[in-house]
């Protein structure tokens, strides 16, 4: 009979999942909780899973099981008790580590897979055994799953499938045994929740029409946590063993460090590789309910950071807090003002950013923040700092000693450039007055240069809220004329931010012809775009604007595959190519790269400036499809979410759900005579910024 082993199931739902979907395969489950009465005070729903996998499907439930020690707990001394197959869905060992670094985040992570294959190796089957483990996100290429694999543990990549591909097309081991085992009838009362099978939680899995929770839990009574986490771009991957481990078993010593045999990890000491072996990855999360919860944390914090230096320092700073003063003058956000700032006590140690900003005993926070999607709309736009540093998500865990601030709402950059007079600067829905420019000849045409904020549409009178009703609004009230009529030149997209021009009259209607006869623009937007341009680029090259279905790019197929993982000029789709000859901007681009850099030593950024006069509607759209195709996509562009996914987490929550392009400058020449408007670049565009941060400039 196949045999499998499911490690660190949570609530059982997977493991009765693919017992009920395949009842002919053997299936034990196992969980780092201590006991059957842990496991159901930790998840309530464990109570009838494990009931029914025990008493119905008469399968066995194996507690305090360690990932990365299971021959400790489960043992396996024939080759007939070996397992086929040993399967791990979303290992995690919580976000206590980010309060160091991502990168001590990912390396305990990288160095928890790596004890788990090295572990898992010695349960399966000699002939034919397998390795499963399922990721989201960029968890693969952040945590090294390769390296932990197939360098640390001569294993061998056979399949990588997505979670709602049918499971017997990856758990098997044979092509053969793919039909072998008929999958089960639905019964009524398998379906679980719909959000677990139409993938709001972040993907789709084959096995949730059979019950199972398809996420990433830290319990139902864990204190002030999120209990459900998205699991976007899930992917199984499933691993054989290809070559006998050349890894000794015991520690060996590397210029004057002592260096683990398993995962390669590095430390000072004799101790602290001991410590490190004793605990290679357990989690820093409570997964129970217990009578002195606070005890409970410290304690398993401790173990999952046997680092003794890090914990001398943490027990420093609690004794000697940051001064808010130096808190103050280190908050990285443009015109920031702090409108609540404290020091957490004893009482919320421990706690997370999304229930403790709610507390009426925490300062005056409750006072700005009364409810969770509050506080989450807070942390999205990046108003809550801890310890000088904005905060990376809700579920941020504060100890005490930690400084919390909270921070006025961020508005967009000031303009540059005056009006001539200043107390006509008007700003309504984020729209902001920056120039106005009179005709000459006084034909009744007056150019209004506006900034327009994300969301913001240019063109259409059905809504007050459009660019061009709330200059015509704005213009109308300060000149106490009710006829004025306004005209949008520009057409930027609803979805990117800048400068436009609009054409205002007191007459019926805007003189459009003599208007377009008497008046050029030249847009230039600033992008921020991953990959590192060639060196041409920076001199600047031509690209012709595409002519055809330019509002039918979404549904356009190309082809030719396009690499996603360099930037080879032959990817690029013949009809759109640079050239370094100049062509008339009314229907080209002007592209020029100004800056590179690599963060956290792999994903590589560029900021560049585009020059257009086209702009027959969308011209940011046409801008970023134009990139995409010369495979220098703009950073958060919808349409390339993978390479938005690779880079590092922190620059993500910086960036949040904004797309790094925007028009900050306009050549205007109107009636003979040329004006130029500029404002700041908005900082996320520019290198410069981001090399700032030492965490992740390479």
């Amino acid at each position: 009979m196949f045999r499998l082993l499911t490690v660190g199931d949570g609530d059982l739902s997977f493991s009765l999942a693919i017992k009920r979907a395949y009842p002919q395969i053997s299936v034990t489950a196992s969980t780092l909780v201590k006991s059957h009465n842990e496991l159901c005070r930790t998840y309530a729903s464990a109570i009838e899973t494990s009931k029914e996998f025990q008493e119905v499907w008469n399968e066995q439930i194996i507690y305090g099981v360690d990932s990365t020690k299971l021959e400790d707990t489960i043992h396996c001394n024939t080759e007939e008790t070996k397992f086929d197959i040993i399967c791990f869905n979303h290992p995690h060992l919580g976000d206590a580590t980010l309060l160091q670094s991502e990168a001590k985040h990912a390396e305990n992570h990288y160095a928890l897979l790596s004890h788990y294959f090295h572990s898992a190796k010695k349960l399966i089957k000699t002939n034919g055994g397998r390795i499963h483990l399922c990721l989201c996100g960029n968890q693969p290429k952040s945590w090294k799953i390769m390296t932990a694999a197939e360098t640390n543990n001569g294993l061998q990549c056979m399949k990588q499938e997505n979670t709602s591909v049918p499971i017997n097309k990856w758990l098997f081991n044979k092509l053969e045994e793919e039909d072998r085992y008929d999958l089960a009838e639905v019964q009524s009362h398998y379906k679980t929740k719909r959000k677990y099978r139409n993938g709001s939680l972040g993907s789709k899995h084959f096995l949730a029409r059979y019950g199972y929770r398809h996420q990433r839990t830290e319990g139902d009574l864990f204190d002030g946590s999120v209990k459900h986490i998205n699991v976007e771009q899930s992917i199984n991957f499933v691993f054989e063993v290809c070559k006998e481990d050349s890894a000794k078993e015991k520690e060996s010593v590397v210029e004057g460090k002592y260096k683990c045999s398993i995962c390669k990890l590095k430390f000072n000491t004799s101790e602290e590789l001991q410590a490190h072996l004793n605990a290679p990855g357990l989690p820093d999360i409570v997964t129970g309910a217990y009578e002195d919860k606070k005890n409970i944390k410290s304690s398993s914090k401790e173990k999952s950071r046997p680092d003794q230096t890090n914990e001398t320092t943490k027990n420093e700073k609690k004794k000697q807090p940051i001064p808010p003063s130096s808190f103050k003058q280190s908050i990285d956000r443009d015109d920031a003002s702090i409108l609540v700032e404290t020091t957490v006590s004893s009482t919320f140690d421990g706690k997370r950013i999304k229930w403790l900003c709610r507390q009426q005993g925490f300062s005056t926070f409750s006072q700005y923040i009364k409810s969770k999607s509050q506080c989450e709309e807070a942390i999205k736009k990046g108003r809550i700092f801890v310890n000088r540093q904005v905060a990376l998500d809700s579920s941020r865990i504060v100890v005490e000693g930690d400084i919390v601030s909270l921070v006025k709402e961020y508005q967009p950059p000031k303009d540059t450039v005056h009006t001539a007079n200043d107390d006509s600067i008007i700003d309504n829905h984020g729209v902001k007055m920056v120039r106005e420019i009179f005709s000459k000849y006084d034909l009744g045409n007056t150019l209004i240069v506006a900034y327009k904020p994300v969301g913001i549409r240019c063109v259409g009178s059905f809504s007050p809220n459009t660019l061009e009703m709330i200059v015509q609004k704005q213009v109308s009230s300060s000149l106490g004329n009710i006829n004025i009529n306004c005209h949008p030149v520009s057409k930027i997209d609803t979805g990117c931010s800048g400068l436009c021009v609009l054409a205002v009259s007191g007459v019926l209607k805007v003189d459009t012809m003599a208007l377009n006869n008497s008046l050029k623009v030249l847009y230039t937007f600033t992008a921020l775009v991953h990959g590192h341009p060639p060196e041409v680029w920076k001199r600047g090259v031509y690209v012709q604007v595409p002519t055809e279905g330019l509002r039918q790019w979404k549904r356009q197929k190309t082809t030719q595959q396009e690499s996603r993982d360099t930037h080879d000029v032959d990817s690029v789709p013949s009809s759109i190519t640079t050239s370094s000859t100049a062509l008339d901007l009314n229907d080209a681009l002007f592209i020029q790269c100004h800056d590179s850099i690599t963060v956290e030593g792999e994903q590589k950024i560029s900021t560049l400036t585009i020059q257009s006069r086209f702009d027959d509607g969308r011209l940011s759209n046409v801008i970023s499809y134009v990139l995409r195709k010369l495979t220098y996509p703009v950073v958060n562009d919808r349409f390339s979410k993978r390479e938005y996914s690779a880079l590092p987490r922190r620059m993500k929550n910086i960036i949040k759900q904004k797309v790094c392009i925007g028009c900050y400058q306009l050549n205007i020449e109107y009636e003979g005579e040329s004006t130029i408007v500029k404002i700041d670049i908005h900082k996320r565009t520019k290198c410069s910024f981001w090399r700032k941060d030492g965490n992740l400039a390479g």
